[in-house]
């Protein structure tokens, strides 16, 4: 099992960004050629048009130091899912697996996933589950795919596929992308990210894998996202009606045809989200005409509109917010 790891830079401080290079190039040294060891061959940071001098420092020197390190640099920053397809071009490994610059792969991860793949020699798309890592270094447990869908190949192993798998990826969020390898004749097939998305782009192709290939699914923790500091997840962009794009493009996919239903669900749960967290950031006028736009996908839930409607008219403080929206509420950089 030779692994790429494709890993999107953007301005990443140094000490982060060389803790999450150590968790996977410490992990196991590269195999030998036509060994069956697990190992990471090679790792493609993809430096997004960085503009910290400290993050163009280190990634220079990431590269100096170990010969698995390739850096590219994108001419201009276009977002995580274009520098991820720049990385893809130059992945030699036949599995390729994804980091983001301020993650960690956990201890035993690398050694999890080619034990898998070498008792299941038809797998071609391997995951994990993770944890949320926060700022005082407690990693909390995040929710997995749900046992009940997936058939038990071993202890903490079972494999997901066919349409339910689409149905429950396309659903909610089940598995961070960076927990995952994949087969890179079938990422192929998928043709990667959808250039353009800030928001989503790893749903989306996961959602495309599930009709192409089952998942291999350890229960057992493999990656931890880190939280707390400022990144996409927490940008102002988060509340534009365009970080809903995905579900546009997912509709319109031709290999997620005949999921009508539940890429309108999904639309209405991330609609719902939008409105909640426009809320707490005091955007009142962009929460309300995002919880009509949420009404208007489902007008038969009027119940969900009159909580928002008593929420927006009496104040949040105190209230039962996730009988609204389960939606992750985030707190955003600047929400001007």
């Amino acid at each position: 099992m030779r692994i790429s790891l494709i890993c999107p830079v953007y301005d990443t401080p140094p000490t982060l960004l060389r803790a999450a290079t150590a968790s996977v190039l410490g992990a196991a040294p590269a195999p030998a050629e036509g060994g069956a060891a697990a190992g990471i061959v090679q790792l493609v940071l993809v430096d997004d048009a960085s503009r910290s001098e400290a993050t163009r420092e280190v990634l220079q020197q990431l590269a100096a130091e170990d010969r698995r390190v390739l850096v590219l640099r994108s001419p201009r920053n276009r977002g995580p899912a274009s520098a991820r397809n720049l990385g893809l071009q130059a992945a030699i490994g036949d599995w390729v697996g994804f980091l983001d610059a301020d993650d960690l792969w956990l201890p035993g991860h690398l050694q999890r996933l080619g034990a898998v793949a070498a008792a299941n020699p038809d797998a071609a798309w391997i995951g994990a589950g993770h944890c949320l890592l926060q700022p005082d270094g407690e990693c909390t447990p995040a929710q997995g795919l749900p046992a009940v869908w997936g058939t038990p190949l071993a202890p903490g192993l079972r494999r997901h596929a066919g349409p339910a798998l689409t149905r429950l990826l396309l659903a909610n969020f089940w598995m961070h992308l960076g927990a995952m390898v994949v087969r890179r004749s079938v990422l192929q097939q998928a043709g990667g990210f959808a250039e353009g998305l800030s928001y989503g782009e790893d749903i989306h192709l996961m959602a495309r894998l599930s009709v192409l290939a089952p998942l291999h699914y350890l229960e057992e923790q493999g990656y931890a996202w880190r939280r707390g500091r400022p990144s996409l997840t927490s940008s102002a962009a988060r509340l534009r009606f365009d970080s809903l794009r995905v579900h546009r493009v997912a509709a319109q996919d031709p290999l997620l045809r005949g999921f009508a239903r539940e890429h309108r669900w999904a639309r209405y749960k991330a609609t719902k989200g939008l409105a909640l967290n426009n809320l707490l950031a005091e955007r009142r006028g962009a929460a309300l005409h995002a919880a009509l736009r949420a009404w208007l996908v489902d007008p038969r839930e009027l119940g969900d509109l009159s909580h928002f409607l008593r929420l927006w008219f009496g104040g949040t403080e105190g209230r039962d917010l996730q009988r609204y929206s389960q939606a992750e509420q985030f707190t955003v950089r600047s929400a001007s």
